[in-house]
């Protein structure tokens, strides 16, 4: 199931790891643990194994950060959690209610642990009140808390406004996907915990092909697996890799991923539908994205390099004002720094642009492109396409760059953030990337 069953838990790597140090955390009075991860590496799982181990020793507030969204609601989930009437009372009364348990735990040598899954969508001031609970003046502290979620939560208690509880953070676990090998020992464990054996279920090559299809995210691998049964099952035998690969076009409505597409059901056997091209959602994921309109039809790079051809083209001024007609330019960012704010170098050209402090950037390998933005936005300040052009002996140094290369892809506009040649880029898969950081955080080498 898509939901967590802490009898199910499997002690891989890093779950595990996050596991001892929260508890650790908890159980001495730390401070606050923070539990990251991508969709579906284990994080709920993660709460609900804590909540387990810490209950007869701890009153536990399991809440759900994505039904929250006022201080009232807030102090309503926990005293709900912990058996406490909840409804009928007004907003101070509750957190007075709450305090008072607390000190009533705190005296008989226990505490209130409060797990939040989803804290990412918390909304900042609730995140603060949580804080506050811990520094209510009790002869040991008896508030715990523990804050699971995506990526974007590390990113939220960075702000400036949320140092107080970034200080008190005291343990951090990160959630992975699988590796290769805990991928194997993950598919054959499920199985045993259900009094079943993975080679009787799936046919050799099975396991391979899950962990192509998941890249080793543990839900994704149930739903493969889950769903590769089905309809093995439907044909009266052990699944087979084929299956793993019509299970994942079944849940993901979508082609196989790379490295499955010889197992994919030949053409004669199924009848065959036109698939899209696979999507590439991760290579910008996160990023951020500026849109300019362009001009209308194709784009006739001859005719515009001559200023009475761009003149007489009517559409120009047609289409002047729509801003989503035409070619597009995207600028692409991790959203983190102002491109804009740094050197770059643009086409082939060996000069770097200094563009800090700059009103705006301009084309300078691509005249016939900065021309048609500035038509399109009707930018007053843009040369005019027939303006003559200064002698040599008067142009300034940015005048003298956009003549570096007259013979250039007038069409094409290439931005790198590095003045200096740097390695060849590559093809990569997410999942590379992931170990990467796994790699790093752990201090590998």
């Amino acid at each position: 199931m898509a939901a967590p069953r802490t009898q199910f838990y499997h002690p891989a790597a890093a779950i595990d790891a996050g596991l001892q140090s929260i508890e650790r955390a908890i159980r001495r009075a730390e401070g606050v643990a923070l539990v990251v991860g991508q969709p579906g590496t284990g994080k709920s799982l993660l709460l609900a194994k804590i909540a387990e181990d810490v209950r007869d020793d701890f009153d536990v507030a399991f809440l759900s950060g994505t039904r929250i969204l006022t201080r009232r609601s807030l102090w309503q989930s926990i005293l709900a959690e912990i058996g406490e009437p909840y409804r009928g009372i007004d907003e101070v009364e509750l957190r007075m209610a709450i305090v008072e348990r607390i000190r009533g735990l705190a005296a008989a040598g226990s505490g209130l642990v409060i797990l939040v899954d989803e804290a990412h969508t918390l909304p900042t001031r609730l995140i603060e009140e949580l804080r506050l609970l811990t520094n209510i003046p009790t002869p040991l502290p008896a508030v715990h808390i523990v804050l699971a979620g995506g990526p974007k939560l590390e990113e939220l208690l960075a702000l400036p406004r949320m140092e107080s509880l970034a200080q008190r953070i005291a343990a951090r676990a990160y959630l992975e996907p699988l590796d290769h090998a805990e991928t194997m020992a993950y598919l054959r464990a499920l199985p045993k915990a259900a009094g079943l054996d993975w080679e009787r279920l799936f046919a050799p090559g099975c396991d391979d092909a899950v962990f192509a299809a998941t890249d080793g995210v543990p839900r994704l691998v149930n739903q493969i697996c889950d769903q590769a049964l089905v309809i093995a099952a439907a044909a009266g035998r052990r699944a087979t890799p084929a299956d793993v690969a019509a299970a994942w076009r079944e849940i993901q409505k979508l082609p196989a991923p790379a490295g499955m597409e010889r197992l994919e059901p030949r053409a004669a056997d199924v009848d065959a539908q036109p698939r899209p091209a696979p999507l590439d959602d991760d290579l910008y994921a996160g990023g951020s994205m500026i849109e300019f309109g362009g001009l209308d039809g194709d784009l006739d790079l001859d005719a515009t390099e001559s200023p009475t051809a761009a003149a007489a083209d009517s559409s120009v001024e047609d289409e002047a004002g729509n801003p989503w007609k035409g070619p597009d330019v995207e600028l692409l960012g991790d959203g983190s720094v102002d491109p804009f704010e740094e050197f770059f170098r643009a086409g082939d050209s060996p000069a770097a642009h200094d563009t800090r402090g700059s009103v705006r950037v301009t084309s300078r390998e691509g005249d016939a492109i900065a021309r048609l933005l500035a038509a399109c936005d009707g930018a007053e300040t843009a040369p005019a396409a027939d303006a003559p052009r200064p002698p040599a002996d008067d142009r300034s140094p940015r005048d003298s760059e956009a003549d570096l290369d007259a013979e250039d892809d007038s069409d094409m506009l290439v931005i790198e953030d590095d003045v200096d040649d740097g390695p060849t880029v590559f093809a990569v898969r997410p999942g590379d990337y992931r170990r990467l950081f796994t790699r790093l955080r752990r201090g590998d080498r």
